[in-house]
């Protein structure tokens, strides 16, 4: 969302009336020393469409900004894409597998706050640690939603002010099941405004009981909101500052990830028993959804950047909007708020370096040539003398290799200018795993050249979902759903011609023909492609879980390449090994106060 300052004078009100709703224990004495001009009543808030929706305004500040998790990127991979050499962050955690750090860990987007977060330009206010998470701040924004749909009569308004209302509330109560659903598994559905009396006995639901009342509400939202607000009458007033808001592709698009997530070998399998296998109903289901989300990307409404825009999905040094065309959801995103840290540099050039994450040799692996085959098959033109020679695009865009260019702008640093990535290089030690990353960086960000830096405007952010993301997971579900790579969706694309179209913006050449005679060798050309295209923006870790794969050995080592100064030998080392235990590592753990407060809100297994 770009501005919403038209609204934040109505926010005061928005918490006000949370807390006159919520509690019912003030006394006579403290409401008669309360002065007059304080008083806010429900009508004041709920009356009309812009204090309405300056209420609502409230749900999208709850969605966690990865972006703002304290230590950056380091921080928001989980699985074995990345190395940080610093213990006391969640991606340590999950690598030792202590998932009770998210309980008392605000540097990770799980916890959460759910004190004030921003100022009124969209900086963050006070303590950099209150920052919003998808506990506290999911649960929370549910009961917005809640108060929002329980009081929709008291508005006088139009038809269309009423659905933008309703169809913005009932997305954020699924929305934020969702995040939960997908990291602890099934909860209770909470479709009511509780009352401090009320008894908290609502057993937990399975996931795909959670799942279909999360789409049951979707659906409600998809036909509640326009495609596009710049095309309602109410959004007029708003003109230039509506992108980011709910629409019906936001809809349509999680109406189709929820789908397949319930679908995909670890839910089919706590339903069935069959974790090697998807749930082909559900598969269905997701498939159509994603091709209503396509269709209005065939009919404008979103569209994929061209390669040499590319950067626009990710950076910007000019103060422009990061939602562009091919963002479909994601949190706000305040233009220069977010600009790149320090933590995300290499030490060297500036930055604090302890947060840095180094990609691994198994995220390395994953970009194929330049020709669309995988460097593994004897044909692909792969030199291991030469390794990142001629690879996939992308690899080239997101990875920084030694002996690469990097500082840009400035004479000063020579001995900085070049990656010295090799054993014992200048920058190995931040680059540990013989590898830097530059997905989110625009050249010149670092303290040395300054250019950017001090200019301010270099700003980095990454959708929650991009539409390459939703090809590729139609691509997925039309796979499994009708019976392989031509398989598709009435009236839709196949499978394989998705994929096409998201290697082709990048000037890969289609999927060989050797990778499509199966269902299931197509599916790992899927997956990897998956890897590829979302390399670096959080993906992997719930993916492996949910495919059932994150307990295997391949999944769990991190490797790196060790080479010397002039590459004449290169040998991969197992850096680390993630500790992984299959009975209790698929989902986060409950807090303990919180599992134990009656029998049908029981804990994960294992915890």
């Amino acid at each position: 969302m770009q501005k919403i300052k038209e609204m934040k004078k109505h926010l005061l009100k928005a918490y006000l009336i949370i807390l006159t709703l919520g509690l019912t224990i003030s006394s006579c004495e403290d409401y008669l020393d309360v002065a007059p001009e304080a008083v806010i009543t429900e009508n004041e808030v709920f009356g009309n469409f812009t204090r309405y929706q300056g209420f609502v305004e409230d749900m999208y500040q709850s969605i966690p900004d990865w972006t703002r998790g304290r230590y950056n990127i380091a921080n928001w991979n989980w699985s074995n894409d990345i190395v940080t050499t610093q213990t006391q962050y969640f991606n340590w955690m999950a690598e030792v597998g202590n998932y009770w750090k998210w309980t008392n860990n605000t540097y990770c987007n799980f916890l959460g706050t759910t004190v004030e977060r921003r100022n009124n330009i969209g900086n963050e206010a006070g303590k950099p640690r209150n920052r919003p998470g998808h506990w506290l701040n999911g649960w929370r924004a549910i009961r917005e939603a809640n108060i929002a749909i329980e009081n929709i009569d008291m508005m006088q308004g139009t038809e269309e002010e009423r659905n933008l209302i309703l169809g913005q509330a009932y997305f954020f109560r699924a929305f934020f099941h969702f995040q939960i659903l997908i990291s602890w598994g099934g909860v209770p559905y909470v479709d009511k405004v509780f009352a401090a009396d009320d008894k908290l006995d609502w057993p937990r639901l399975s996931y795909l009981e959670t799942a279909i009342r999360v789409n049951e509400d979707l659906e409600i939202a998809a036909g509640l909101l326009p495609a596009s607000w710049d095309e309602t009458v109410t959004g007029q007033a708003t003109l230039g500052g509506n992108k980011g808001r709910v629409d019906k592709g936001a809809c349509y698009a999680y109406i189709a990830k929820n789908w397949l997530y319930a679908a995909s070998p670890l839910m089919n399998g706590m339903e069935t028993g069959d974790y090697t296998s998807y749930n082909t109903e559900l598969a269905q289901k997701a498939a159509i959804a994603f091709d209503k989300l396509l269709k209005l990307a065939d009919q404008g409404y979103y569209g994929l950047y061209s390669w040499a825009d590319y950067r626009k999905n990710f950076w910007t040094v000019t103060k422009e909007s990061l939602i562009g065309k091919e963002w479909i959801w994601g949190y706000p995103y305040y233009r220069a708020s977010n600009n790149s840290n320090g933590e995300m540099m290499l030490a060297k050039l500036g930055g604090n370096g302890h947060g840095y994450g180094a990609p691994t040799l198994e995220l390395i692996n994953k970009f194929g040539m330049a020709n669309g085959l995988p460097i593994d098959e004897p044909d692909s033109g792969y030199d291991p003398a030469d390794p990142w020679a001629n690879r996939d695009p992308r690899f080239d865009y997101s990875i920084i290799v030694d002996g690469e260019q990097i500082v840009f702008y400035t004479t000063n640093y020579p001995s900085d200018t070049y990656a010295q990535f090799y054993s014992n290089g200048r920058h190995r030690s931040d680059a540990v795993t013989g590898f830097g990353q530059k997905k989110f960086m625009a050249p010149g960000n670092n303290k040395l050249d300054r250019t950017y830096w001090r200019k301010g405007n270099t700003c980095f952010a990454y959708a929650y979902m991009r539409l390459a993301h939703a090809y590729l997971m139609y691509a997925e579900a039309a796979n499994e759903a009708y019976g392989g790579p031509n398989g598709k969706a009435p009236g839709a694309i196949s499978a394989v011609e998705a994929v096409n179209i998201v290697r082709a913006r990048a000037g890969v050449p289609p999927v060989d023909a050797r990778f499509l005679t199966s269902k299931e060798k197509f599916r790992d050309v899927i997956r990897n492609e998956i890897g590829v295209e979302t390399c670096l923006e959080s993906h992997q870790w719930y993916d492996y879980r949910r495919w059932y794969i994150a307990h295997l050995m391949e999944n769990r080592t991190k490797t790196r390449l060790d080479y010397d100064k002039n590459h004449t030998y290169f040998t991969p080392v197992v850096e680390r090994t993630i500790l992984f235990d299959q009975s209790k590592h698929y989902w986060l753990p409950f807090q303990r106060t919180e599992a134990a407060l009656y029998s049908g809100y029981y804990q994960n297994p294992g915890w």
